[in-house]
């Protein structure tokens, strides 16, 4: 039987796309210079690979992240964290290559995408390679939450799934059947292990064939991380306990978490756009990497403290971020609001 997702395109996820649409247009119309584009393009980059092997558990920040990801050392088996952040910035090179050669989205691509994922961390035998045996995920008292699709099954599964994708691709929104793909792919389970992170690349994959990924500058993977707890809580609720349960589940709530997820990734992505534009256009001073950094993470959660400033950049002592803070202040990307002890930094907007 070929798959048949349930779900409605609800008001709420009307509205989302409709502002996607409003905001793609207002970015893509806008004349983005060589060097702005490079910039959030790494970014997204370095961001999409920490925030998705963050959310399996690997341990890196994202200061350690930036560093695997810029060395040219040759990493160990020993080195697993390094591993897993590295296979997962050339799964990003190959949807770039991807985006460059175009076409549709293919099995051979989920499993090429499984095989850079794992490359190192998995044998030979199950490295790129559909499973063989059951998988169940398992809950921190180590009871089966959930089973997932039987083995010999696994194959047709995803080709049905391709086919649909297929077969809507100029009915529905990309960003519909992007949420489609990731929640089925999560529900299948097709691999032993990195199905999380193969889930993930491949909607990234589906985004930046169908042109709705910015050219690579747009991720995803900082919004599900942002919030890990909500975001496998959705999956698990409709999930169910196994996999025809997951069939029968009404995916409408996943479309909407997906959706409003795509669109404020969108809008942060606009917000950096427009602030690194000003810095490359005018006669300010150029943003510089920490700087970079705190704008994104302002973009990204509305405002940031102190605290939340010392967080993301561990190697500055307290007064040269303070000093960095009132620099950004005065050469107006940023302002400061309220008292001293609840002080916050938002975005500054022209009148």
């Amino acid at each position: 039987m070929s798959y048949q997702p349930i779900f409605k395109v609800s008001d709420r996820i009307r509205r989302h796309l409709q502002d996607i649409e409003r905001l793609r247009s207002t970015i893509t119309s806008g004349h983005i210079l060589p060097a702005v584009e490079a910039s959030v393009r790494h970014r997204a980059s370095v961001e999409s690979v920490h925030s998705s092997t963050s959310i399996e558990g690997n341990p890196l920040d994202i200061n350690q992240v930036r560093a695997v990801i810029s060395s040219d050392r040759v990493l160990t088996k020993q080195e697993y964290a390094e591993i897993e952040v590295c296979n997962y910035k050339q799964a990003l090179d190959y949807i770039d290559r991807r985006r460059q050669s175009g076409g549709d989205i293919a099995l051979d691509d989920i499993l090429k995408l499984h095989q850079i994922i794992t490359d190192r961390l998995l044998d030979s035998a199950r490295n790129g390679k559909i499973r063989h045996r059951p998988v169940y995920i398992e809950n921190e008292q180590h009871q089966i939450i959930y089973t997932a699709v039987d083995a010999p099954r696994v194959k047709n599964e995803l080709i049905d799934l391709l086919n649909w994708v297929k077969d809507n691709q100029f009915v529905l929104h990309p960003v519909i059947i992007g949420a489609i793909i990731h929640f089925h792919l999560a529900a299948i389970h097709p691999f032993s292990d990195g199905n999380g992170r193969t889930a993930r690349a491949t909607t990234a994959l589906y985004l930046a064939l169908t042109h709705y990924d910015n050219d690579g500058a747009l991720t995803l993977d900082t919004y599900y991380a942002s919030d890990r707890p909500s975001y496998y809580a959705i999956l698990r609720r409709l999930n169910g306990e196994n996999y025809t349960s997951s069939q029968q589940a009404d995916l409408t709530p996943w479309l909407e978490y997906f959706a409003e997820g795509y669109l404020t990734s969108l809008r942060v992505l606009d917000a950096e756009i427009r602030l690194l534009s000003l810095a490359t256009l005018t006669d300010k001073p150029a943003l510089d990497r920490h700087d970079q950094d705190i704008i994104s993470y302002v973009a990204k959660f509305g405002s940031l403290n102190i605290s939340e400033a010392e967080s993301i950049l561990p190697e500055l002592s307290r007064r040269t971020i303070q000093h960095r803070l009132k620099h950004l202040v005065d050469r107006g990307y940023l302002n400061l609001v309220g008292a001293t002890h609840e002080a916050k930094y938002v975005l500054h907007r022209p009148d």
